[in-house]
């Protein structure tokens, strides 16, 4: 069987590039839709294909409303001449919403009509299932739950001494905030909350490329003491030595549906601190995650000193039976039977 993947891989997530290989490993054949080409390529589908679409906001998205309704006729044409040509259509629906949306009706509706257009699609949590269903319309029986694989292995060590390089004791407790930096991940509430429960033994470490607006609050910060701001685009070769620097993985976010960050938490086995939701209790074991309350005023406050208060003392959690639920040899059978018939 031939899927035609947009996209088959990407330089800023390894995710499509995993799902791919494993898919290809599982014997079918996975063909690129790349960004930017995915009309130039698309005719080349045949009867008995599948074509596999994610982040599918790409197609449709722009500020001016006629462009966008434009885009989006065309993308939603496009999914129905494949449906008539025989072809499987599948959407992963990797969050409800993008991050930024200007038309949030238009979204919407842009969205609700991908869903009825796609042959069947796919979420990563039974949490996000229900949420879909819901939010879009859509019958359960179309929608499939596939799990989000594990960075187990992925990310190799350079041998960088990142507490040396940042001027951190042997001895001190990590707190590392690792991706992109937008007003949606919280992190003016990390820095907040770290500042209330930091002792001269604890830092905080701020790493990855930060949009303008939080560039600008990062680095007027009135109290940075014990506070590593390194504001630039991390690279795949330094990301193993920086996670195995921290003691805690801190994912403040705002909004979460299935978060690639908590999952490389797991893989490096860190504790991770972020807000309670049902997408915990689908991938992670007892001891594993610092959760709290978002709507709490001192919730992230409280999760960052049980979080450091557990180094060394906690029970060892069940690691190797969360990550074997995320083997990518078992999430590519799943999709397999997701497109040879559900």
């Amino acid at each position: 069987m031939k899927v035609w993947m947009w996209p088959k891989s990407s330089e800023l997530n390894f995710y499509s590039d995993l799902l791919s290989d494993s898919l290809g490993e599982a014997g079918l054949r996975i063909e690129d839709l790349k960004h930017g080409k995915l009309m130039l390529k698309i005719g080349r589908a045949r009867r008995g294909d599948a074509v596999h679409v994610h982040w599918v906001h790409h197609a449709y998205q722009h500020r001016m409303t006629a462009v966008m309704l434009a885009r989006a006729a065309i993308f939603l044409l496009t999914l129905l001449y494949l449906r008539l040509l025989g072809v499987q259509t599948v959407w992963t629906i990797h969050n409800l919403y993008p991050h930024q949306v200007k038309h949030p009706r238009l979204e919407r509706l842009v969205r609700t009509l991908i869903c009825r257009c796609c042959a069947k699609l796919v979420v990563a949590s039974e949490s996000i299932k229900r949420k879909a269903a819901n939010e879009f319309g859509v019958p359960e029986r179309k929608l499939f739950v596939v799990k989000h694989g594990h960075y187990v292995g992925v990310y190799k060590s350079k041998g960088k001494d990142v507490r040396k390089a940042y001027g951190i004791g042997e001895e001190a407790d990590v707190v590392l905030f690792l991706g992109a930096i937008k007003a949606y991940k919280g992190v003016e509430d990390l820095v907040a909350s770290f500042n209330e429960v930091k002792t001269r033994d604890t830092y905080l470490i701020v790493a990855g490329k930060a949009d303008e607006r939080m560039t600008a609050y990062l680095k007027s910060l009135p109290d940075t003491e014990n506070i590593v701001l390194d504001l630039r685009f991390v690279p795949n070769e330094e990301v193993a030595d920086l996670v195995r620097a921290a003691d805690v993985m801190a994912l403040p976010y705002k909004e979460i549906t299935t978060s690639g960050s908590a999952i490389l938490g797991l893989s490096f086995r860190k504790l991770v601190v972020m807000p309670d939701n049902e997408f915990i209790d689908e991938y992670f074991k007892d001891g594993m995650v610092a959760r709290y309350d978002p709507a709490e005023r001192d919730g992230l406050t409280n999760a960052l000193k049980t979080a450091l208060n557990a180094k060394g003392g906690r029970t060892k959690p069940k690691y190797d039976e969360a990550l074997g639920e995320l083997d990518w040899s078992e999430i590519a059978e799943r999709m397999k039977n997701v497109y040879q018939g559900g």
